[in-house]
């Protein structure tokens, strides 16, 4: 191996740079609206919800919210 290779400084990480999305999975709405309402207390101003329902044949659907907390000032 060359020696070169095993000097070098780690590499920054891109965790940084990647978005930061918290998913709700509820069987009541009204449930996951308390939880989401709850969430977006706790993150700054801006943050955003998703909403989503899986509808599934012979079985009650499913509830779900994505949470995007707004973008830190730079």
């Amino acid at each position: 191996m060359d020696r070169r290779s095993k000097d070098a400084p780690p590499a920054r990480a891109y965790r940084g740079a990647m978005d930061h999305v918290m998913r709700l999975v509820d069987g009541d709405e009204a449930s996951l609206e308390r939880r989401v309402a709850a969430l977006l207390a706790t993150l700054p101003a801006g943050s955003r919800a998703a909403y989503f329902t899986y509808w599934y044949t012979s079985r009650p659907p499913v509830h779900e919210a994505t949470v995007q907390p707004a973008p830190r000032a730079a």
